[in-house]
C-alpha cells in the first residue's frame, strides 16, 4: 500500500510501519545471535578502511539480507528502489518494503530510497554518497534479475565515485529459500554462515559499453567463486 494522502491514514501508515520495524529489529537481533559466522578475507575491508579508500560491496541479490546481518557495523549505505507502477504502489509489497527500510535503518545502515524521486537522480545521489566516503552495498543482478548475471551498473558507479568493487560470496549450512526470482535465501537459526570477502576490483578508466561488460563478467565469475568458497567453509570442505 502506497503512502496514503489523507493525513490521518498517513499517520496510521507511518506509525504502524515504525512499530512493525521496531519489533522486527528486536526479533532479528535474537535471530542473528543464533548464527555462527565464519568470515574469510576481512582484511581486504580493513585495509580499505585504514587507507580511506572508497568502496562498493557487491553481493548477489539472493544473499543481500544475510549480508546485512554480517556487515551491520561498517556504516554501509544501501541503494533501494522499486517498480514505479500504480499496481506496486498500491500493493502490500510496498507496505512491507517500508517496514524493511525502517528496520535496516534501525540496524545502523544508511538507506538511499531512490523511489522518492527520479531513478536517474537516485543513482547520482548514491554516487555522491560513495564519493564522500560512505561504503555502499549493491546487488549487481538486481533489482529484477536475471539471477546471478552482473549488470554493468556497479562497475560504472565505482568508476564515477572513485571507488573499488569488493565482491563478497556467502553460503549457509542450512537455509530457507523464498519463491522470488532471486531465490532469496536466509540461514536457518543455529546455522553456520560463510562470508568470504574477495580482493577489490579496480574499475578501468574507460567506461565504454564493451569495457563495462567485460569487467562485469569478471565480477560475476569472482562472486560465483567466492560463493563456492563460502559453501566449502560452512560444510567443512577446507
Amino acid at each position: 500500500m502506497g503512502l496514503p494522502k489523507h493525513p490521518i491514514r498517513r499517520r496510521l501508515y507511518q506509525s504502524s510501519t515504525s512499530l512493525a520495524s521496531g519489533l522486527s529489529s528486536v526479533l532479528l537481533s535474537i535471530y542473528q545471535s543464533t548464527l555462527d559466522y565464519i568470515i574469510e578475507g576481512d582484511d581486504h575491508l580493513r585495509m580499505l578502511d585504514a587507507s580511506r579508500k572508497n568502496y562498493i560491496i557487491a553481493v548477489w541479490h539472493t544473499f543481500v539480507d544475510a549480508a546485512i546481518f554480517g556487515l551491520h557495523s561498517r556504516g554501509v549505505c544501501i541503494y533501494s528502489d522499486h517498480p514505479r507502477t500504480k499496481q506496486y504502489e498500491n500493493s502490500w509489497t510496498h507496505y512491507f518494503r517500508e517496514i524493511g527500510i525502517k528496520t535496516i535503518r534501525g540496524m545502523g545502515y544508511e538507506v538511499l530510497d531512490a523511489s522518492l524521486g527520479r531513478q536517474s537522480q537516485g543513482i547520482i545521489n548514491f554516487i555522491k554518497i560513495i564519493k564522500d566516503g560512505t561504503p555502499a552495498l549493491v546487488a549487481p543482478d538486481g533489482p529484477h534479475g536475471p539471477i546471478y548475471e552482473a549488470k554493468p551498473g556497479v562497475v560504472y558507479m565505482a568508476r564515477k565515485s572513485g571507488s573499488v568493487v569488493v565482491p563478497i560470496g556467502m553460503g549457509f549450512s542450512r537455509r530457507v529459500v523464498g519463491p522470488n526470482w532471486d531465490d532469496f535465501a536466509l540461514p536457518l537459526p543455529f546455522s553456520r554462515v560463510g562470508l568470504v570477502v574477495g580482493e577489490p576490483i579496480v574499475p578501468e578508466a574507460d567506461t565504454d559499453e564493451k569495457t563495462l561488460a567485460r569487467q562485469s563478467l569478471e565480477m560475476e565469475k569472482r562472486l560465483d567463486e567466492l560463493c563456492f568458497r563460502a559453501n566449502d567453509l560452512v560444510l567443512g570442505r577446507v
